[in-house]
């Protein structure tokens, strides 16, 4: 059993990550603070093998609290910032980092890298029902979750993506290349601009399918990998 701490200035983040943590049954606990400050006072109480660390904490940042906390506690980051692998080579006790919003695919990934490099009890029998359908977005100052299921499909509009759901819509900054890594294998990126959800596909013609009665353009780079994906779940 494993002890973590989740230190985010974002009390829908600290829920989020505590959230995925109780699915797994080797994690014990998942504390959360919400600053560096309060971070450094519950690691010099209690015992922590793991720490989610937001890059970004007002005060005592995640940079400058990478330097206070004891090399021996692995760290996974939460950053907004897409760019940030490279710099996180620079910190030996960095296992990974997650890029908000936070699947928890993506967490599972990051879970399994920290597994690797502590010899902790392996995840098992990891299936579709073990996976959440639930995605945390910002929409301006709100945080958003979206039922994964209800993605239609997702359209890129300069820095930010628009999320047509079966019921609504939503708008946020973040790119497509983020989601595409960590959206479930039913999301495919047909083109620069669009990701769809092929559990909504109703036709595919030569340039274009309709993904809910709604025609979009196949991208030329992309045209053959969606046909051996077709090809692959059986359904061409």
């Amino acid at each position: 059993m494993i002890n973590c701490l989740v230190i985010d200035d974002d009390p829908l983040i600290c829920d989020l990550i505590k959230h995925f943590c109780s699915k797994l049954s080797w994690i014990g606990s998942c504390w959360s603070v919400e600053d560096g400050n309060q971070g450094l006072q519950a690691i010099s109480s209690q015992k922590f093998d793991l720490i989610f660390l937001d890059y970004n904490l007002p005060d005592l940042s995640g940079k400058e609290l990478l330097n206070l906390i004891p090399k021996e506690i692995s760290v996974i980051m939460v950053t907004t910032e897409e760019n940030f692998g490279a710099a996180s080579y620079e910190y030996q006790q960095i296992v990974d980092f997650l890029v908000k919003p936070i699947s928890y695919e993506r967490f599972l990934k990051a879970l399994l890298k920290f597994q690797q490099q502590n010899a902790a009890p392996l995840i098992h029998s990891l299936t579709a029902q073990d996976v959440p359908n639930k995605l945390m977005v910002k929409d301006g100052n709100t945080s958003v979750i979206i039922t994964i299921d209800s993605i239609q499909y997702i359209k890129s509009e300069s820095n930010y993506v628009l999320f047509f759901l079966t019921n609504k819509k939503v708008m946020s900054l973040m790119s497509l290349k983020q989601l595409e890594q960590d959206l479930p294998n039913n999301f495919f990126r047909i083109h620069k601009s669009y990701i769809i959800n092929l559990n909504y596909l109703d036709t595919i013609s030569t340039d274009e399918i309709t993904v809910a009665g709604i025609p979009i353009p196949i991208g030329p780079k992309h045209k053959e990998g969606l046909l051996a994906k077709l090809t692959e779940m059986g359904l061409r």
